[in-house]
């Protein structure tokens, strides 16, 4: 295992050539915990934006084998997860935890959820669905990364959280993990092609579109306007989506942007990690 003593010999070690010098690098840090933030920043190793990406990459097996080593394959698959908080919330940590680079400081997701909890809690007078709706998406506190749509740090909800930035499921996911802590009624839509939230205004369900300003589209108004939705469509209107499934459509959002981005590897990985949830 990678020392915190061995840190500043490895670093300088970076620039060597010679395949032994390599080789060695390459070992030692897929032998650590795949995250050397803490000591880094013990030691105030500041890292060039070269050094950066390389230690990064060498620290990528070892995020593969902690991401492998944690997952937690349920007896029942997907619906073991169905009101199990607690073990959907630590998936999405490690699934974070493989994103991240591995060498800068930042809380972990929980911590994360809980910051923009109780930040919510301080700004907005009156905590319902709808006005944390609007406080999230309206006010563009979060919104949709247009420009990289198929990111795979979109998955991760703490760099989507410290950026504003996400795709359709991981910024509704985080707005149904705030709304969670805060006791409210917001559940997951699985619409085929773009993943909404559910609240209820009124008693009246309706689906938030948290990647456009949280646009608001009544469920009774569009199965009534639109006859010909397919049966899958009807049924994400009408039915929650369970806590299981929103983490099969993370896993294979990931498995989709890796393959975009030609990294077979990690495809293969997140093919396999939703294959689990069977």
């Amino acid at each position: 295992m990678l020392s915190e003593k061995q840190l500043p010999y490895l670093i300088k070690l970076l620039d060597d050539t010679e395949p032994a010098t390599q080789a060695a690098l390459k070992e030692t840090f897929a032998n650590s915990s795949g995250d050397i933030s803490n000591e880094l920043a013990a030691l105030a190793i500041d890292l060039s934006p070269q050094d950066q990406v390389k230690v990064s990459k060498l620290l990528l097996p070892a995020r593969r084998a902690a991401l492998t080593s944690e997952w937690e394959i349920p007896v029942a698959g997907a619906l073991a997860l169905s009101e199990d908080w607690d073990k959907f919330e630590h998936h999405l940590r490690i699934i974070s935890d493989f994103l991240h680079d591995g060498i800068s400081l930042r809380p972990s997701l929980s911590d994360v959820v809980d910051l923009i909890t109780e930040e919510a809690q301080e700004e907005i007078s009156e905590i319902t669905s709808n006005s944390l709706r609007i406080w999230m998406f309206e006010s563009g506190k979060f919104k949709g990364n247009t420009d990289e749509y198929y990111l795979p740090e979109n998955s991760d909800l703490c760099w989507v959280a410290n950026n504003g930035l996400g795709n359709p499921l991981s910024l509704s996911t985080l707005f149904i993990l705030v709304g969670h802590r805060l006791k409210l009624d917001i559940s997951g839509c699985n619409y085929p092609g773009h993943f909404l939230a559910r609240i209820f205004i009124d008693s009246k369900a309706n689906m938030v579109d948290c990647f456009n300003g949280g646009r608001l589209i009544s469920s009774e108004k569009l199965l009534a306007d639109h006859k010909e939705l397919s049966l899958a469509a009807k049924m994400a209107v009408k039915i929650d989506t369970p806590l299981g499934h929103i983490l099969w459509r993370f896993l294979r959002n990931l498995e989709y942007a890796f393959t975009q981005q030609k990294r077979p590897e990690d495809a293969k990985l997140f093919d396999e990690l939703a294959k689990s949830l069977h």
